[in-house]
């Protein structure tokens, strides 16, 4: 319990962003954490059809030139949930630049195709460019540490 709790501070921070319809245009980024964690829905784990196991979705943290004039001070971290299809073309987008996936590199994906149901996944592009690193200003959360001499109330 204590390590979820440990994992979730170290992975808050960002605004979400949706990235399932062609409208919702291209997500272009610095790409600082990517984490992989089960798929819900509802509040409720979605298991794989063929293994009963649950499915895995991967939420990738980036630095966007995206802005919300409501949030001071926003530098434009945004998360998005990449779900198999969206996966698949950050893969297919690694291969075609020929790069080992490093945080501080570019990713842009966009949907090429609306989903045909709603239980379906849109179809993607994405392109991996190498660097150009993270900028000075970001500091990766840590996860919370144990203090033993110190009570803060």
């Amino acid at each position: 319990m204590l390590d979820d709790l440990n994992r979730d501070v170290a992975s808050s921070g960002g605004t979400w962003v949706k990235l399932n319809r062609v409208e919702h245009g291209t997500l272009t980024g610095i790409v600082v954490d990517v984490e992989t964690r089960d798929k819900t829905f509802e509040g409720a784990v979605v298991l794989s059809r063929k293994t009963g196991k649950p499915r895995q979705e991967r939420v990738f943290t980036l630095i966007t030139e995206l802005r919300d004039p409501d949030i001071d001070d926003d530098k434009g971290l945004r998360k998005f949930s990449a779900n198999e299809g969206a996966y698949f073309a950050v893969l297919d987008a690694l291969k075609t630049a020929k790069a080992t996936a490093e945080i501080g590199d570019t990713l842009a994906i966009k949907v090429t195709k609306d989903p045909e149901t709603s239980t379906s996944q849109a179809d993607y592009a994405a392109k991996w460019t190498k660097g150009p690193g993270v900028p000075g200003w970001y500091e990766a959360p840590m996860p919370a540490q144990r203090i033993e001499d110190e009570v803060p109330f």
